[in-house]
């Protein structure tokens, strides 16, 4: 007998606690859930600039190498190469701009997430 109304205010206890915290409020809830998606939001960002920064480096290069090229046919006087290493290079360096943006628009966007986040919480 004396084991069972243990067992039963054991029971009782763990009700209350669970009862307790089911009692948090539905925006609580919201805020732990959405404090979770923005940090792994921020992680994906992360990563996603990282990738970038590793494509300008890569790209860098290309555009190190093509120089090279079109100033080796320009003192060689291999014109239709030079004209073709010239339009490769211009495109390369228009992918590089185009990167760069992608780059500089993503760190405004983990800026603001960041403010935003900090204003948030």
């Amino acid at each position: 007998m004396r084991y069972r109304n243990v067992l039963a205010n054991l029971g009782l206890l763990a009700a209350l606690a669970v009862g307790a915290a089911g009692t948090l409020s539905a925006r609580d809830w919201d805020d732990a859930w959405r404090g979770d998606y923005q940090r792994q939001d921020r992680r994906h960002q992360y990563r996603d600039l990282r990738g970038d920064q590793a494509r300008v480096y890569s790209m860098r290069a290309d555009i190190a190498r093509d120089r090279a090229r079109l100033n080796e046919d320009i003192r060689c006087g291999r014109e239709a190469a030079a004209a073709r290493d010239a339009a490769d290079l211009a495109r390369d360096q228009r992918a590089l701009e185009a990167q760069l943006r992608d780059i500089r628009h993503d760190q405004r966007d983990l800026y603001r997430d960041e403010q935003s986040y900090q204003r948030w919480r």
